[in-house]
């Protein structure tokens, strides 16, 4: 991927459904899979495997995906990073829920209870460190 289009990919919004994150989260824990490969990653959802095939072309079209239909069979690839795409969702939360109020969301997460004394003790590291 050259330069220009990986500027252009991490500027575009990155938008995945609860499917989509599904699919690319065995994307990024396989390495080039195949249908079959990916339909038996994603087995504890129960898809089929025409619709895991639907999926894949649904993030193919989205400029989420590649498939190299050179080798048999065909290939996945990702085309955006696992960090991209949790980066991007972050941020869409950020202004949707808290209307980009990071304080607020932080204090949200804290204040929720839900974090280990672990977690909270690496965001009071994170913090401290300026980031």
């Amino acid at each position: 991927m050259s330069n220009t289009q990986r500027t252009e990919q991490e500027e575009r919004q990155i938008s995945l459904t609860d499917v989509e994150w599904r699919i690319m989260r065995a994307l990024w824990d396989l390495d080039a899979p195949t249908l079959g490969q990916v339909v038996k990653e994603v087995a504890d959802v129960g898809w089929t495997r025409h619709a895991v095939s639907s999926f894949l072309k649904r993030l193919e079209m989205k400029g989420m995906v590649a498939v190299d239909a050179n080798r048999r069979p065909g290939r996945y690839r990702p085309l955006i990073s696992r960090e991209q795409a949790q980066q991007s969702e972050a941020q869409s939360v950020l202004h949707k829920v808290y209307g980009g109020d990071l304080l607020l969301m932080v204090t949200n997460a804290v204040s929720s209870g839900q974090l280990s004394d672990q977690e909270t003790q690496a965001l009071i590291d994170l913090l401290q460190k300026g980031g």
